[in-house]
C-alpha cells in the first residue's frame, strides 16, 4: 500500500531567529543593567535578569520542539527563576547573571549538535509528508511484519512522541523476532528509550543495524562519524524503521502514525 500524496500547504519553519535571541536577550538585560547603574539609576539589578528568564524559556521551547528532549535544557526555566527570585546587590547579580548567560549560550550550542533539529513543519495532518511518503514506498517490499508488531512499532512511536520513554521502553520489548532488521529497530528503540528515561550515559558499547541493513536504513551513517553520532544515527533509523513496518502492515494505526509525523518527520531534516 503506498501513502497519500503530501499537503502542498506542509513548510518548515525556521528556529534560527530563536537560537540567535537567547544569548541576545540573556547578555543584553544584563548590559542594559549595567548601563542603567553606570548612568545613577540604582535599580535592583535583579530586575534585569528578565533576560536570563526570557533566555531559558526559549530554550525550552527549542528543547522541547526537537525528536530527542534534553532535560537540562527543558529545566532551565526553573533554574532561571530559583536563582533570581532573590534580591541581590550589584556585584552578585551581575556576576550570576553573566554566568547564566554564558551556561544558557553553552546549552544551545550543545542542543543543535546533539539532540537534532526541530524542522517543525505545519501540516494538515491528514496526509503524508514527502519525505516520509517516499521512504515508506522505497521500503514497502522489504520491511514484511506481523499485524501484531506493526500494531506494537505504532505504540512505540507513539510513546516516544509523548515523551513517555518509560511506556516506549516497555512496548519496544513486546514484539517477535522476525524480521531480525525489525527486532533490532525495537532493541535500540528501547535502548534509547532506558537511557532517556534514566537521565543514564551513553552504554557502551551500544546497539547498532548490522551491514546487511543498510538498504533499508532511512539515515546513512556519515564516514568518520564520532560513536556519539552513530549512536544517535541508529536509533533515528531505529525509529523510522517502525514507522514504516507500522505503516505497512498496521493500517489500522495510520491516524495514529499521521498524528506523530511531525515528530517522525524531525528525524530526516537535513
Amino acid at each position: 500500500m503506498t501513502a497519500a500524496e503530501p499537503s502542498s500547504t506542509e513548510r518548515p519553519i525556521d528556529h534560527r531567529g530563536l537560537e540567535l535571541l537567547i544569548p541576545l536577550v540573556s547578555f543584553g538585560a544584563t548590559l542594559a543593567g549595567v548601563l542603567a547603574w553606570q548612568a545613577g539609576y540604582e535599580i535592583r539589578f535583579q530586575y534585569f535578569a528578565f533576560g536570563c528568564v526570557i533566555g531559558s524559556c526559549l530554550l525550552a521551547y527549542l528543547a522541547w520542539i526537537r525528536p530527542r528532549k534534553d532535560i537540562v535544557s527543558l529545566s532551565t526555566p526553573l533554574y532561571a527563576f530559583i536563582f533570581f527570585v532573590v534580591p541581590t546587590d550589584y556585584a552578585s547579580g551581575l556576576i550570576l547573571q553573566l554566568l547564566y548567560a554564558v551556561s544558557l549560550t553553552i546549552l544551545l550550542v550543545r542542543l543543535k549538535y546533539r539532540f537534532g533539529t526541530p524542522h517543525t513543519a505545519v501540516s494538515s495532518g491528514k496526509e503524508l509528508s514527502a519525505p516520509l511518503r517516499a521512504y515508506a514506498d522505497r521500503t514497502s517490499d522489504r520491511v514484511l511484519a506481523s499485524t501484531a508488531d506493526g500494531h506494537q512499532a505504532a505504540v512505540v512511536i507513539s510513546r516516544f512522541a509523548m515523551g513517555e520513554y518509560a511506556s516506549a521502553a516497555g512496548a519496544a520489548g513486546q514484539s517477535s523476532d522476525e524480521p531480525p532488521s525489525l527486532s533490532r529497530a525495537f532493541a535500540i528503540v528501547r535502548e534509547h528509550a532506558a537511557v532517556l528515561d534514566g537521565s543514564l550515559p551513553r552504554p557502551d558499547p551500544f546497539l547498532e543495524f548490522l551491514p546487511e541493513d543498510a538498504g533499508i536504513l532511512a539515515i546513512p551513517s556519515a564516514p568518520g562519524s564520532t560513536e556519539e553520532q552513530r549512536f544517535y544515527t541508529a536509533f533515528d533509523n531505529a525509529l523510522l524503521l517502525l514507522f514504516t513496518a507500522a505503516w505497512h502492515s498496521s493500517p489500522a494505526d495510520r491516524p495514529h502514525l499521521l498524528a506523530c509525523q511531525e515528530f517522525l518527520g524531525k528525524l530526516l531534516a537535513p
